[in-house]
């Protein structure tokens, strides 16, 4: 029987958050590859009730769940609202964008994507970064990806769903408020250890520390 939307929202609550790294998730609460198509074959089906494609905007959407590439810059992550503020407080750098580029440890393409979402100042779409910048490089358009997934790492942008269906906004325009409201304000280290914890507790692989580690780097980068 396949899993449905409502009931893989209430599976991703119950777990705090849900990376991409199956390995590391108990195969029996979730059976989802980064294709979309868990263990049982359930996969584009094109009904958003049963296909996990449209979740990942769906979700996003909706703001049932957060989605991004959280984990290592890869695809198919996702956080529960109770668990966001958690995530926030242990991987978004405590100095502003302005400071980390003025202080030379922010990235030339982190703080060109910024750019482009702080003066349109709503969703865009990751093609129209491109066009912002009038880049047809390949190998340019991949740096700004790179970037744009770089920034959902430190959790300053988020996956809207909206503006071409992949499209992003900054947390702050997009994350409901009283998601970060629902714990009480945590230090670094603190915020970390719920994370690991929690991983522990859904992981079936042991080391599950590993889906955090390229997320820490760079917020260490700031430190």
């Amino acid at each position: 029987m396949a899993l449905r939307y409502d009931e893989f929202v209430e599976k991703v609550n119950e777990a705090g958050f849900l990376t991409p790294f199956t390995k590391y998730i108990d195969v029996e609460i979730f059976k989802f590859s980064w294709d979309g198509c868990n263990l049982n074959g359930q996969a584009y089906t094109k009904d958003p009730e049963t296909d996990p494609e449209i979740w990942k905007t769906r979700a996003a959407q909706e703001k049932k769940l957060a989605y991004g590439y959280f984990f290592n810059g890869k695809p198919g992550g996702y956080i529960a609202p109770r668990f966001y503020s958690i995530f926030v407080d242990a991987f978004r750098p405590r100095i502003t964008m302005e400071e980390r580029y003025e202080s030379g440890k922010l990235g030339e393409y982190e703080w060109k994507v910024w750019n482009v979402f702080d003066r349109l100042n709503r969703s865009v779409g990751w093609a129209e970064i491109w066009q912002y910048y009038k880049i047809k490089d390949a190998a340019e358009r991949r740096k700004l990806e790179a970037a744009l997934k770089n920034l959902q790492m430190t959790f300053d942008m988020t996956v809207s769903g909206t503006a071409g269906n992949m499209g992003c906004d900054k947390v702050e325009n997009w994350i409901p408020p009283k998601w970060m409201e629902m714990n009480p304000r945590m230090e670094h280290k603190e915020a970390l250890e719920t994370i690991y914890r929690q991983a522990e507790k859904i992981s079936n692989a042991g080391d599950a520390q590993k889906a955090f580690g390229k997320s820490l780097k760079l917020y260490m980068g700031f430190c």
